[in-house]
């Protein structure tokens, strides 16, 4: 269902069509988007198109397309005659869109960065506090009407180490957190960041030696043919017994069967798990999210106001820059 559709007068040199076309959550202040009715008429829809029919009625006739939520099959991009930019209101762009099939029909691929990444830093930070504290069995505790702390001991972070992989933008602002938690925080990156190294000490060692050395591990790399499964069984199996694994990151990074299985063996203490390798989730993800040692939430980390009013006024720039 159409939530907003925005439309001025225009002189005839600016009456193409942009559609924002899964977007409408974000949208919680129109006036974001008014530096853009001056290139058209722009049009914006709530929720993911349910087929490809939907897809082509929202923006069968658009030059230009925004989207935050949807994957684009290259049928979808078939079906957009009209279509000349592609603007993710995201990071990470390659996940949910062929970007080389993309820009082989002439179709410009952009995204965004750095919009939430101090929403995903704090959120990464209180999955890890409430997987170690075990605040979300206890709260089931209480809500079953019992009275119980069995079962139920946390973990200090002060003290702990932890490892973060990747330390861009969002893992470097991790870092700094679990180091002002009093945290030993250690670090694999293929660009060593120099502030956290010589401000705070951090040493960059393998991602071997993370796994093997790590009580806390939190993934914040961006996902790429190269790593993808880059945790898998052999790295689980190295991992230090009882550590917590945190991914706000990309689902991509993980094969999903091992994790479950060190999960379920106990090898590994727990799992905070924010992104799936399908969106919504298949059932074996569900699998996942059902196990007592695992929060599950359903992709929600950037998801603040703050970041959500950033990446609309980025992408709105972008597209923009673009024309």
């Amino acid at each position: 269902m159409t939530k907003q559709i925005t439309k001025t007068e225009k002189t005839e040199a600016c009456n193409m069509k942009i559609c924002l076309i899964d977007a409408g959550i974000f949208i919680e202040k129109p006036e974001l988007l008014k530096p853009l009715e001056a290139a058209g008429d722009v049009q914006v829809f709530d929720g993911i198109p349910a087929s490809l029919e939907e897809v082509v009625e929202r923006a069968g006739d658009a030059e230009i397309i925004a989207f935050a939520l949807m994957q684009f099959t290259n049928e979808m991009l078939d079906n957009l005659p009209k279509l000349k930019t592609l603007q993710f209101i995201g990071t990470g762009v390659w996940n949910f869109v062929d970007v080389e099939y993309a820009e082989s029909k002439g179709i410009k691929v952009l995204n965004i960065d750095g919009y939430g990444s101090n929403a995903v830093a704090e959120y990464a930070v209180a999955m890890t506090m409430a997987l170690a504290k075990k605040i979300t069995r206890a709260d089931q505790v209480i809500k079953d009407q019992n009275w119980t702390i069995d079962g139920l001991q946390g973990i200090e972070i002060a003290g702990s180490t932890v490892g973060v992989v990747g330390t861009g933008s969002i893992g470097k602002l991790v870092a700094e957190k679990f180091l002002a938690l009093g945290a030993k925080v250690i670090a694999c990156d293929l660009y060593e960041n120099t502030q956290l190294k010589e401000k705070y000490g951090v040493e960059y060692i393998s991602m071997e030696e993370i796994f093997m050395r790590s009580d806390i591990i939190t993934l914040h790399m961006k996902a790429t043919k190269e790593n993808e499964n880059i945790v898998d069984r052999k790295l689980l199996e190295i991992t230090k017994k009882g550590a917590l694994l945190i991914n706000v990151a990309r689902a991509e990074l993980v094969n999903t069967e091992d994790l479950y299985k060190a999960l379920l063996a106990g090898s590994l203490g727990g799992a905070a798990i924010d992104v799936y390798d399908s969106e919504p989730p298949k059932p074996k993800d569900y699998l996942l999210g059902k196990l007592q040692n695992v929060i599950a939430t359903p992709h929600m980390a950037y998801y603040t106001q703050e970041a959500s009013d950033n990446s609309i006024k980025m992408a709105v720039s972008s597209i923009l820059a673009s024309l």
